[in-house]
């Protein structure tokens, strides 16, 4: 019997994501109000090429820097941009159980700055037989191509579900094909998985 996948998403599922954090060690470095600087994560088309692969880490610091009026040392900027992350324990405590019972993949827009940071602090990314990252893929959600990458990845016919924070991800996910849930706490995903038969 096929064993089922569950996807989930990384940011503000597996760990939260505090951004303003950053944002205000870099205000403090000589940048712009840390809520500029916010908005410029939030839509720069920069941020979306490094997501993407378009950019790499050096190329990306280098322009985000400038554009904040930030001087740095390239160290010290990527130290920064990382620290933005806390393991939400509440789920990533139940993934051994999940993987007793189902294969897990990661679905994610990140790039390669936190992705190794989150490799060299925290062992829950070693359960995940697959992932799919946007900067390796070079897509982004809500891009069909993502989610249909990871519907290509699982042998026809296999039970999927996916999980995401965003509601309007969960709601691209489901328009291509991709059963989804919003992830609201730790009590709703367990119910959910517990109704896909895997707790």
């Amino acid at each position: 019997m096929q064993r089922p996948t569950v996807i989930f998403d990384l940011g503000n599922v597996l760990v939260s994501v505090d951004f303003m954090r950053a944002c205000k060690r870099l205000e403090a470095a000589g940048g712009t109000p840390a809520a500029v600087i916010r908005e410029a994560i939030a839509s720069g088309a920069d941020k979306l090429a490094f997501d993407t692969g378009r950019l790499s880490p050096k190329e990306f610091a280098a322009r985000f820097c400038a554009a904040i009026g930030a001087r740095l040392p390239y160290a010290e900027f990527a130290e920064i941009w990382c620290d933005v992350f806390a393991e939400q324990r509440e789920v990533t405590g139940l993934l051994d159980r999940i993987a007793a019972k189902a294969d897990l993949m990661l679905l994610s827009n990140t790039d390669p700055l936190h992705l190794e940071y989150m490799r060299n602090h925290y062992d829950f990314l070693a359960k995940f037989g697959r992932m799919l990252l946007s900067y390796e893929v070079g897509y982004a959600k809500p891009a069909r191509q993502i989610f249909e990458r990871a519907l290509g990845l699982a042998a026809p016919g296999t039970r999927m579900i996916y999980f995401d924070d965003v509601p309007e991800l969960v709601s691209a996910a489901r328009a291509c094909g991709l059963p989804a849930e919003q992830f609201v706490d730790g009590a709703k995903l367990r119910s959910d998985l517990e109704r896909f038969g895997v707790l």
